[in-house]
């Protein structure tokens, strides 16, 4: 994967900043959100489907960025803004992360490489529609957020070992090209993940108590 990786990553980043910088309708930008989402769900699950290609135990949308990319895509059905304090804070640095790093292998399929495109593209699109909206987030809402997150985390471990699965890579490091390959080894690289992902959310939620 390597610099494929991160060419396809800048192309992404070049449309997302034309995207902030020249269309200030978040109504339209909301409807091409919409059917990015869709587009993406139909398409990955369909073809790992019809190609009995889908594995429970790594297809899941249970990693963090596509918990977030499913719950972006319910509130954009129930037009509900109640999970948005905490879809904001995984949704930029999670897009971030996806766009830096790479957690599939070599052997990977086409089709899980361009969910992992759309999914990241789709979550830093959310947040600039929310950014421009001039969403802003209270301390209570950021501190709710970080224990639901903390709750997820440990749901997520008992289901990694319940099914041997390595969902938020509690188990063992992720495949692929990403900062987990340069950091000790278990437990260490996941503190280093944790201790990042902490950073980026009190990053994001100063970012948005700025958005006033």
């Amino acid at each position: 994967m390597g610099y494929n990786h991160f060419i396809i990553s800048g192309l992404l980043s070049g449309v997302l900043y034309l995207l902030y910088h020249k269309v200030n309708d978040t109504a339209i930008l909301s409807k091409v959100l919409k059917w990015l989402l869709i587009f993406n769900f139909v398409s990955f699950n369909a073809t790992l489907l019809l190609s009995g290609a889908f594995d429970y135990k790594t297809h899941l949308p249970i990693h963090l960025c596509y918990l977030t990319e499913l719950g972006i895509f319910l509130s954009i059905i129930f037009k509900s803004n109640i999970l948005y304090p905490w879809l904001a804070l995984n949704a930029l640095g999670g897009g971030i992360t996806g766009f830096t790093n790479s957690n599939l292998s070599e052997n990977a399929l086409l089709i899980e490489y361009i969910h992992l495109y759309l999914s990241h593209f789709s979550l830093i699109l959310f947040f600039i529609i929310i950014y421009l909206n001039k969403f802003t987030i209270s301390r209570y809402a950021f501190i709710q957020s970080t224990i639901f997150n903390a709750l997820l985390f440990f749901a997520v471990c008992y289901f990694n070992i319940l099914v041997e699965s390595n969902y938020w890579f509690t188990m063992h490091r992720p495949p692929g090209s990403n900062l987990a390959q340069l950091l000790p080894d278990w437990p260490g690289y996941l503190l280093g993940l944790i201790s990042i992902g902490l950073f980026s959310y009190y990053f994001t939620f100063k970012l948005l108590l700025k958005n006033k």
